[in-house]
């Protein structure tokens, strides 16, 4: 991905066809309570996701925290965020992408980051490790087997880990949490505004108390968006990402991107 904002939830891209999924939302904020934050990642939580525009489905993704693994001598959650388009859409523009990052357990930022894509003609392959304590990233295309090296920022978070670093943090309405995030070998402090409360349901999967979320990246002192983004989690300690909207992306509008299933995986990794 080109944007940092497509990848704030994992990858979710345009892919198919079907019925839009009935939501609402409901701004009771004096009835919903923020809890803290769990302090750990749910080692094999799983989300799917349905992306819906002009009334389509638009995509399935999910995102999911593989299990505990090792990389660069540290102890990691492996978390894993995929991306396919549907048979129909596949015919004319095939999305198969695949990413990961490697999450310090105790340190909750990225050792690695690894990505995979197929979409249309384009393909890429590579991987992008973080040397944390020296302030250095070194990126490597498997593809063709270009290198470069460049400077991190303190405790820089991937287009991913982010999130997840985001679900672990006490939060209040009015208040941000910042993060300093690299993607494109660019590294940018992205903002999590806490615009307000309120109750989310979403048809066939379930209700909750939830906190509305906008992410902000800035870079070189301007906030630099092509769309406006907005988030709901869940007010519990899990922070379960619940529903994103994302409004003014040329040529394309509005893309809605909603839950559909939660489950638990039998950990591939330990």
């Amino acid at each position: 991905m080109k944007k940092i904002m497509a990848v704030i939830m994992g990858v979710f891209l345009i892919a198919g066809c079907g019925i839009a999924t009935q939501y609402r939302i409901a701004n009771l904020p004096e009835e919903v309570s923020i809890e803290a934050a769990a302090k750990k990642l749910d080692i094999g939580e799983k989300f799917t996701y349905k992306a819906e525009w002009l009334g389509m489905d638009v995509g399935i993704a999910t995102l999911s925290v593989q299990g505990i693994t090792e990389r660069n001598g540290r102890k990691v959650y492996h978390i894993l965020a995929t991306a396919e388009s549907t048979p129909v859409i596949s015919k004319l523009y095939k999305v198969e992408d695949k990413i990961s990052s490697y999450m310090d357990v105790e340190r909750l930022y990225p050792v690695r980051f690894e990505k995979q894509q197929r979409e249309g003609g384009y393909r890429s392959d590579e991987y992008t490790d973080f040397d944390q304590a020296k302030g250095k990233a070194y990126y490597f295309s498997r593809r063709n087997h270009s290198k470069k090296e460049y400077e991190i920022p303190e405790k820089v978070q991937d287009p991913l880990s982010c999130m997840y670093y985001f679900r672990l943090q006490d939060v209040a309405v009015g208040e941000s949490v910042f993060a300093n995030v690299n993607t494109d070998e660019k590294n940018y402090l992205l903002e999590a505004k806490i615009l307000k409360k309120g109750f989310v349901k979403i048809q066939g999967v379930g209700e909750w108390e939830a906190f509305m979320v906008e992410p902000l990246p800035w870079f070189q002192g301007k906030v630099t968006r092509k769309a406006k983004v907005t988030m709901w989690l869940s007010a519990d300690k899990k922070r379960i990402p619940l529903l994103l909207v994302t409004k003014g992306i040329p040529f394309v509008g509005t893309v809605t991107i909603t839950l559909q299933k939660i489950e638990h995986l039998d950990t591939v990794e330990e």
